[in-house]
């Protein structure tokens, strides 16, 4: 389930008595949090009705122990359990060993809570067990939520909300024109909402008292991506300006970037490329395209088929494979890094129709 859905049970005054929140997008549990003890807490009585307690440091009959104490001059009485581990799949770190008789009463007192508690678990993973047992119970008296990150409109509402509180505007193509650039929405990133909030605020403090946020301001104080200086470099091999993608290599590694680095994001862009030209010569819509390649927004969609006219299908597929041979012997030796980065640039640019 959504986030969303855990915010329809605050505004309704329909709180659940156990919630498990899990995913990367952990500026959603803020907003969360935050809500709860808005509409739920009074700030004279929060100490003794909101409870915090570290996973790693707690014992089940602790968990059990806070929930049991009734709210004082409070409708409910909010437990946030963080970094329990019990819900990871695999492997355990440094938390305290947990007592199997321990853990069995927390899955059934989790099925019999009291009305007055809500009984909130955070785990900052992006993936749960769900065989275990104690998620099960939880999916049966409470809501399972996924903080994945936002994606689409409602992602494009909170950027504009985010310049709005701020007595500032900006236009569709501005936000989508940023959320490019931020490399946000890319699937390999670890971008999460609170840098896209950092962004924002350097943004804001930049144009100081204008009100109008314009492409040329998020230009000015966006921190350059890799991702598009990527999709930069394969422009210029696709256009034939040789010179140009090797300055733009060059510039990279003088700003510190790894060459095995870039030789992964070249060769996934070439992928993403091939996979994009494929679909759209078949057809589909840009919107599945999407969908297929793990892309989450049209913007970048429509860049990928608009770069993706500079070339061939059999081209990108040459120019793939190649990749990953120079990929192979710059990680085996049998040549220089930087020199076979060079070569490779040469080389693909150069072999175009």
């Amino acid at each position: 389930m959504s986030y969303k859905e855990f915010l329809t049970d605050i505004e309704k005054k329909q709180l659940k008595r156990v919630y498990l929140l899990f995913g990367k997008e952990m500026y959603l549990k803020d907003i969360i949090i935050s809500k709860i003890k808005q509409d739920y807490l009074d700030s004279s009585f929060e100490t003794l009705n909101y409870i915090h307690i570290d996973g790693k440091k707690t014992t089940d009959d602790e968990i059990i122990n806070a929930c049991e104490t009734l709210p004082f001059m409070s409708e409910k009485k909010i437990v946030v359990v963080e970094d329990l581990d019990i819900f990871k799949g695999k492997g355990k770190d440094e938390s305290v060993e947990r007592d199997e008789r321990q853990v069995e009463e927390l899955d059934k007192y989790i099925l019999d809570m009291s009305e007055s508690t809500c009984l909130i678990f955070i785990c900052k993973e992006e993936k749960i067990d769900s065989r275990k047992k104690i998620v099960k119970n939880i999916k049966k008296s409470g809501l399972i939520v996924e903080l994945d990150k936002l994606k689409g409109d409602e992602l494009e509402r909170w950027v504009s909300s985010q310049f709005k509180d701020h007595g500032k505007k900006i236009l569709k193509n501005d936000i989508l024109y940023f959320l490019n650039l931020s490399s946000y929405l890319e699937k390999s990133t670890n971008k999460t909402l609170y840098d896209l909030e950092n962004e924002i605020n350097k943004i804001i403090s930049y144009i100081g008292s204008r009100e109008e946020v314009t492409k040329k301001d998020v230009d000015s104080i966006s921190s350059k991506s890799l991702e598009n200086d990527i999709f930069k470099l394969v422009d210029f091999i696709g256009q034939k300006n040789t010179a140009m993608a090797i300055s733009m290599f060059n510039e990279m590694t003088i700003g510190g970037e790894p060459i095995q680095k870039i030789m992964y994001m070249i060769v996934r862009q070439v992928r993403l490329l091939f996979m994009t030209k494929l679909l759209y010569e078949k057809g589909y819509s840009i919107g599945a395209i999407g969908q297929k390649i793990n892309v989450y927004h049209n913007f970048i969609v429509q860049k990928l088929i608009n770069q993706g006219r500079n070339f061939t299908t059999e081209e990108l597929l040459n120019g793939l494979k190649k990749c990953i041979s120079t990929d192979e012997n710059i990680k085996t030796g049998k040549i220089d890094g930087k020199l076979g980065m060079e070569i490779f640039i040469v080389e693909f640019s150069q072999k175009l129709n």
